[in-house]
Parts: C-alpha cells; sequence; structure tokens
C-alpha cells in the first residue's frame, strides 16, 4: 500500500479524514509533521517517522514505550491517537505552539514561571520515578563515550586521548548515586508551556525517544546550558537551585553535576552540529557552534574540572575553523 493510502486509512479509522493537514518545521532527525485542524475545530499532530530498518523501527518503538511511561508517572508526553508502525505514522496530542523557546522570545515571565515549573517540578518528579526495566543504564565510561563522534573528526585526536579517561573520572567523582531516566533533548524547543494544566503536567514533553538512565541532572544541564539560545541573566543559578532545593541536594553539589554533564553534553553536541552543518545539508546549525564553544569553555571553568582544562583547550584549538 501506498504511504498516501496509509495515511488515509489511518486519519479515517481515527475520524480525522476530512481534517486539514498542513507541514510544520521538523528538528535535526529525519522525522516530519503536520498538523490536521478538523470542521470542529480539533486539531492533532500527524507523525511521519522513517521505519526503513532496525534502527528506525527501534527508535519509533521508544518513542511509543517512553511516553507511555511519561504519561503513566502523570506527565505530559503527547497521548496516541493512532498508530501505523510498520509506515511509521503516529497521530498524536496536539500540545499547541506555546514552546519555551518562543516563550523566551515573546514572554519572558511567562517562560521563567515554565522553565521553573521543569527545574523545581517535572524533573524532580521524574528522577525520583523508579527506573524503568527497559532503560539502557550506560556505566561512567560509556557515558564519557559519548563524545567519540567529535573526537573522530578532529584533525589530531590522538593530541586528546587523555580527554576522555579524565572525563570518565569526573563523572565517577561528582555525579554518585543511581543514575535516573533522563530525556537527553531536554531544550526549549521541545518543551510546551500547558497552564491550563496542574503541577507537572504543566510542561508538554516532545522529542523523547532516545531517553536512557544517565546521572541526576544530565536534563537540567541540558535545559540550563542551552547551545541554541541564552538564558537571561541569573536564571541559570537560580535553576540550579530550584532543582538543587527539590532535590535536598546542596546546591554546590548540583553545580558541579551541571558542569561536568553540560562540558560532556556538549562536546557530542560539538561534533553533532559541525556533522549537519559541513556534511548532512544542514547548514543553519553551524550558527550555533560558537554557543556550544563558549558553554563547553564555561564548563570547564568551573573549579572542580581543573583537570580537563587541558585536554579541552586542545580540542578547542582544533575545532576553531567550524564555526
Amino acid at each position: 500500500m501506498r504511504q498516501g493510502d496509509r495515511i488515509e486509512a489511518l486519519l479515517g479509522g481515527a475520524g480525522w479524514a476530512q481534517a486539514v493537514l498542513s507541514d510544520l518545521a521538523g528538528d535535526a532527525s529525519a522525522r516530519r509533521y503536520g498538523r490536521l485542524v478538523r470542521a470542529d475545530g480539533a486539531t492533532a499532530i500527524l507523525m511521519q517517522a522513517p521505519v526503513s530498518d532496525a534502527a528506525e523501527q527501534g527508535s519509533l518503538a521508544a518513542f511509543l514505550r517512553v511516553g507511555g511511561h511519561l504519561r503513566a508517572l502523570g506527565l505530559s508526553a503527547p497521548e496516541i491517537r493512532a498508530v501505523d508502525p510498520a509506515a511509521g505514522l503516529v497521530l498524536i496530542e496536539d500540545l499547541g505552539d506555546a514552546t519555551l523557546a518562543r516563550l523566551l522570545r515573546g514572554d519572558p515571565d511567562m517562560a521563567r514561571e515554565a522553565y521553573g515549573v521543569m527545574a523545581g517540578e517535572v524533573l524532580p518528579h521524574l528522577a525520583r520515578a523508579p527506573l524503568p526495566d527497559w532503560a539502557a543504564r550506560p556505566d561512567a565510561g560509556a557515558q564519557a563515550g559519548m563524545i567519540d563522534l567529535t573526537l573522530g573528526m578532529l584533525p589530531d585526536p590522538g593530541g586528546v586521548a587523555d580527554l576522555r579517561p579524565v572525563l570518565e573520572a569526573a563523572l565517577v567523582r561528582l555525579c554518585p548515586g543511581p543514575p535516573v531516566l533522563a530525556l537527553r533533548d531536554c531544550h526549549g524547543d521541545n518543551l510546551i508551556w500547558l497552564p491550563g494544566r496542574e503541577g507537572s503536567a504543566r510542561v508538554g514533553l516532545l522529542d523523547h525517544q532516545d531517553a536512557v538512565a544517565l546521572p541526576l541532572g544530565y536534563d537540567l544541564a541540558s535545559m540550563v546550558d542551552d547551545p541554541r539560545r541564552d538564558l537571561p541573566e541569573g536564571w541559570r543559578e537560580a535553576l540550579i537551585a530550584e532543582f538543587a532545593k527539590a532535590m535536598d541536594l546542596p546546591v554546590e553539589e548540583v553545580g558541579a553535576r551541571v558542569a561536568v554533564l553540560s562540558l560532556l553534553r556538549n562536546l557530542r553536541i560539538l561534533g553533532i552540529f559541525h556533522r549537519l552543518a559541513s556534511a548532512l545539508g544542514k547548514p543553519a546549525y553551524r550558527a550555533f557552534l560558537p554557543r556550544t564553544g563558549a558553554l563547553i569553555d564555561r564548563a570547564v571553568a568551573h573549579p572542580a574540572l581543573s583537570e580537563l582544562r587541558a585536554p579541552v583547550a586542545h580540542l578547542r584549538r582544533q575545532t576553531e575553523g567550524w564555526a
């Protein structure tokens, strides 16, 4: 059956046969999104995900599995209205367009409230929940291996051979305790403000299929050290403090966690954005590289990360031409 016929069958079976479909902006993945509008004013989102191989099929299955887990916790992952997994088609709840990124641009006061709910309620709620059995649990060595993509692009990777083991040691030292489920792509474009809901349900959670068990604070680092946008002055420190209070942890401990996890994340993102811009035909990502580098520099300046400064400085010199 042709893809168009599969779409018609899915929408017809779910009561959306006569809806008008308009494309929405996509993300860095190969997924496509469209908004459906029915004559009665109801809306939904049609996601079209690639499913041509086992990895792509697994990613779609993970999206459905993680979303179900989040909803079971009372969090606002979009509800699934209908699905055709063989065709990569999912009809999902439309959570609207009030992303935290848009709020930052248009309504900073509301954005601050939304970011506060994420830091003080949503992420602590997720962190306190038991880890599901299906969640992968990479150890510190595998976590440090997340930067291998970037290291493999360097003209002289041997010059930073000590970076990964020193980063691994810092993760062990600064991130003790059991891991928690991390959404991994927890930033303003994937978070939707839902003020009509209550408590931890007030932020919608998108793009969660890559969730794995990582050290406490990983998603907080993703949110406050986002290479796509700067937070207003003082927000970062305040949000770290709100998370620390909610988790009953010293703010200094959480600050050190965020520093090493931000370093880990943005070292990896540096390579991802460079590959997207240079090899995958998405030059817009090149604009994010200077900010990514600045976040790396800020993270490694933390007093707890002094042993990482020399190898990171060497890496930064090798990546100067990427931007």
